[in-house]
């Protein structure tokens, strides 16, 4: 029976593909796309989630603890405590789940970083050096996360549901592929016990290997080698400098279109993805190549756009250049944007139906005119400027490289047996990259947590005055700005309809717990109306 008919024959008998793998991943797809889709009921269900995990699993500890006589008495002391400190934290984050939540990720970045620190200590004094770069390498990471659990709590818990709920779709998505072909008959049915989600991964990764032959031929477009390599080196030099003399010129004229075009021409994202496929392929030299050229390239656009910046007649306004304000302050949804670009730009190179839209992806994510921003700020001794810039172009850089690196895994382009056989290799290859996005995220989140305050307070103020204007009002509310200490509040209409102020300030006080000054600007509407001629 092909395929086709095959899935046409479970669909009219959906019975046949109940199976625990096929139950498992469509609830976890259900729970994912509800805390990621529905915010309004998405707390007090990951909540609920989190609640009934930890009751699980200390459930779980205390049977080992009280029912395996076997185990040693440390392992079941262990458990025991275990399963006691389960439940009774279940109990917190079901009564409060935030301030527990906000308390748990404290005290966790806490101890990851006590406990990262004394790793490093035993990795810089191991005599053992196969196992001091991995302490060094986990110590590091763990370090470096502890710190920004500390240093922004409250913002990391805003983000905790929406990642939960990703971490639910993806682990749902691929355990309901394999149920389903497992209920198709394409997939052997397990013997035993079906496999964790690990596991599964494996057999997603085996499962997608693009070949030998395929994975030849996508090296020959991401890497300046032979045949031709002269002539490529040449064309990539030559499209970069054209991109970053674009990028500038377009910065400095503040044109959003030109510099549309630079990124179209801009080649810095090959040898980015390039980087990626190297360090899951477990291609060292190329790596290193990658790296040093990106690094040159990088250097060299900052030089290029500071020198036409010097040369060039043109006063830049950096407060109202649109080109510079919307690059110096990057926040966290730059990092999404470069994620998501990453993981497209990687799907496309090794996808061929979906290739042409490699342009699409330089647009989505900027490389050059950030570099480009950063030259013309050093140029007019904007060092600030200058600093946002390239955080941005770091953000963009490494998140493309992450994301890219799963997405290459996922899609075939890793040698499943080389990533079985070096897989500790790879992950000591990604830990300077994975640092890095943690210690770059702790600006945007601090960012990003500024912005999402000032957007929150605005809809609240916005709310209050609506609701002290009334329905029946002849005034409209044309803008409400929340400032550190004033709320100023433009209307258009009558201002003998103005309701009394006091009333207005005391709601606001409420609504955005504080106290405000308030400014209200009224004004007038004139109407002139003429009758029909004749």
């Amino acid at each position: 029976m092909d395929p086709v008919a095959r899935g046409a024959d479970l669909l009219r008998n959906p019975s046949r593909l109940a199976n625990p793998a096929t139950v498992g991943g469509a609830v976890a797809v259900a729970v994912g796309l509800v805390l990621v889709l529905v915010p309004a009921i998405s707390v007090d269900l990951a909540e609920t989630v989190v609640g009934i995990g930890l009751v699980v699993s200390g459930g779980n500890d205390l049977w080992t603890a009280v029912g395996r006589r076997g185990a040693r008495a440390t392992a079941r002391a262990a458990a025991l405590l275990r399963g006691l400190a389960s439940v009774a934290l279940a109990a917190v984050f079901l009564l409060s789940f935030r301030d527990a939540l906000e308390a748990t990720l404290l005290l966790g970045g806490i101890y990851l970083l006590f406990r990262s620190l004394v790793t490093l200590v035993l990795a810089l004094f191991s005599r053992d050096r196969d196992r001091r770069a991995p302490r060094f390498a986990g110590g590091g990471v763990g370090l470096v996360l502890g710190a920004l659990v500390i240093a922004v709590p409250d913002v990391v818990v805003d983000w905790f549901t929406v990642s939960l709920g990703l971490a639910a779709l993806a682990g749902g998505a691929v355990t309901l592929v394999y149920g389903y072909r497992v209920a198709a008959g394409i997939t052997p049915a397990p013997s035993g016990a079906y496999p964790s989600l690990t596991e599964l991964l494996w057999w997603w990764v085996e499962h997608v290997d693009v070949g030998t032959r395929r994975r030849t031929l996508l090296a020959e477009q991401l890497y300046l080698e032979r045949p031709e390599r002269a002539a490529k080196q040449v064309a990539w030099w030559s499209m970069l400098v054209l991109s970053v003399c674009i990028a500038t010129l377009a910065v400095l004229q503040d044109s959003t279109a030109v510099v549309i075009g630079a990124m179209l021409v801009a080649p810095l994202m090959t040898p980015i993805l390039g980087l990626a496929a190297a360090l899951v392929s477990g291609w060292p030299r190329r790596a290193i190549g990658s790296l040093l050229l990106i690094v040159a390239g990088a250097t060299a656009a900052v030089v290029i756009a500071y020198a036409i910046a010097s040369w060039v007649p043109a006063v830049v306004p950096f407060d109202t250049n649109s080109q510079i304000t919307s690059r110096v302050n990057p926040t966290l949804l730059d990092m999404l944007v470069a994620i998501a670009a990453g993981a497209a730009g990687a799907f496309a190179t090794v996808d061929r139906r979906v290739a042409p839209s490699i342009a699409g992806v330089a647009i989505a994510v900027a490389l050059v005119p950030p570099l480009s921003v950063v030259g013309v700020a050093l140029a007019a001794s904007h060092p600030g400027d200058a600093a946002g810039a390239l955080l941005l172009f770091s953000t963009n850089f490494v998140s493309i490289v992450l994301s890219a690196s799963v997405v290459f895994v996922l899609a075939g382009l890793a040698n499943p047996q080389r990533l079985r056989q070096g897989g500790r290799r790879v992950l000591l290859t990604l830990t300077p990259f994975v640092a890095a996005a943690l210690i770059i995220l702790v600006p945007l989140l601090l960012t990003t947590g500024g912005l999402l305050t000032t957007s929150a307070d605005g809809r609240e103020a916005q709310a209050t005055v609506s609701d002290w204007l009334g329905d029946d009002s002849a005034l409209g509310l044309t803008n409400v700005d929340v400032g550190a200490a004033t709320v100023v509040v433009e209307l258009a209409g009558p201002s003998e309809d103005l309701p009394p102020l006091d009333d207005l300030q005391s709601a606001l006080d409420d609504a955005l717990d504080g106290s405000y000054a308030l400014e209200v600007v009224v004004t007038p509407v004139v109407t002139q109306r003429l009758p029909a001629a004749g």
